[in-house]
């Protein structure tokens, strides 16, 4: 019988391939469906962490050029606003929707020789910090001082589940600020442009980590958001990628191999094309695994044993839909997670359609059928 394990010991397991003592789990359901939970019934003074016993715990970094942050307009139903990435946005209120994105900070050369020295932490000590516990999206609060940053840190640290810190990957970074029909040109036209702007965020992470390390604010893992597929495969060629993107991920990699961080991603769409690149960069843990691409995890497992680890793959859509083939998505995904590699989680993000207690009778099915 497994020893009863700490969420971070558990995480940890899973992601070397070892069997943990159980099944580790996490959840992002989106804002409207974590109010609609709260008015089905979920206590209002717990957290969904502790509700659910979830094994990780996050921080997001702020790798932004810090352009300022402020809404443009606002009512009932939409906002648009400016955000410190670089770019303006509208989408609905408070809810899960489309994002219209527009007037991007560098739609060409000009733009960007006069604003990257935005991408150069500042050594002025009255800065704010660049971590929050609050996501890096749509962050309208100030952030926290350094200190301050320590202490948050040290508060969710303490609850001993596995910390994980979140920041866009490159190419997610720069085409908030660039444009992303203007990138997909880019790509095709002038790659050493692209490579240099991207190359200015990783940059800027290492820089922030290394700030973090400094201060003892240490992470487990490092996930980098990073959607470079859609349904069918990749935005652009394998080729492209590896020219442009493949050096500054492996930088990435060796650093955070060399302080003992984990390194992940999330990629939507089926980015499988590029998974042994990730492997020889340093990736150990992929996500969300979006169902519908034909990525199946009990398959994944098997073959990228102790290589690469998965955390998602559970279909969104099918979590509302019949209860039987729900089930039966549930059994043949995480009935082999005793031996490690996998960690539960949905394919991307639980909709309202999924009401409480059919995410509570998820949860359940989980356990169960991971424990037999």
């Amino acid at each position: 019988m497994t020893t009863q394990m700490t969420s971070r010991q558990r995480v940890k397991a899973a992601l070397n391939y070892q069997p943990p003592d159980r099944i580790p789990c996490n959840e992002s359901p989106w804002p409207d469906t974590l109010q609609l939970w709260r008015n089905q019934g979920m206590p209002a003074d717990i957290s969904l962490a502790d509700y659910f016993d979830f094994d990780i715990c996050t921080m997001a970094l702020d790798c932004s050029p810090r352009y300022e942050q402020k809404i443009i307009s606002q009512d009932s139903q939409w906002i648009t606003y400016q955000d410190r990435w670089g770019y303006s946005a509208t989408k609905q209120f408070g809810k899960a929707s489309t994002i219209h994105f527009f007037d991007q900070k560098t739609p060409d050369k000009t733009a960007w020789q006069n604003s990257k020295h935005r991408w150069q932490l500042s050594t002025d000590p009255n800065e704010s910090a660049r971590i929050d516990s609050a996501s890096y999206f749509g962050h309208f609060d100030p952030y926290p001082t350094w200190p301050q940053a320590k202490n948050i840190y040290n508060d969710i640290y303490a609850q001993n589940r596995y910390m994980l810190f979140e920041v866009y990957g490159p190419w997610e970074a720069t085409w908030r600020h660039h444009g992303y029909e203007n990138q997909l040109m880019t790509i095709a036209l002038d790659p050493d442009w692209l490579k240099e702007m991207a190359q200015a965020h990783i940059d800027l992470i290492i820089a922030v980590m290394k700030k973090c390390l400094e201060l003892n604010i240490k992470p487990d893992g490092l996930l980098i958001a990073e959607d470079l597929a859609a349904t069918r495969g990749l935005l652009f060629s394998p080729e492209s990628w590896r020219q442009i993107f493949k050096t500054m991920i492996n930088q990435l990699g060796q650093f955070l191999k060399q302080n003992q961080i984990d390194f992940w991603m999330h990629c939507c769409g089926n980015a499988e094309a590029l998974f042994e690149d990730l492997i020889d960069c340093g990736l150990q843990v992929m996500n969300p695994l979006q169902a519908n691409t034909g990525l199946n995890v009990a398959e994944l497992t098997q073959k990228y044993k102790n290589r690469l680890a998965f955390y998602g793959n559970i279909s969104a859509p099918k979590m509302s839909g019949p209860i039987e083939e729900l089930e039966q998505e549930i059994k043949s995904k995480v009935q082999n997670a005793r031996n490690g590699g996998y960690i539960f989680h949905s394919d991307h993000s639980v909709p309202p359609q999924v009401d409480f207690q059919r995410y509570q009778w998820i949860i359940k099915k989980v356990r169960q059928y991971a424990d037999k």
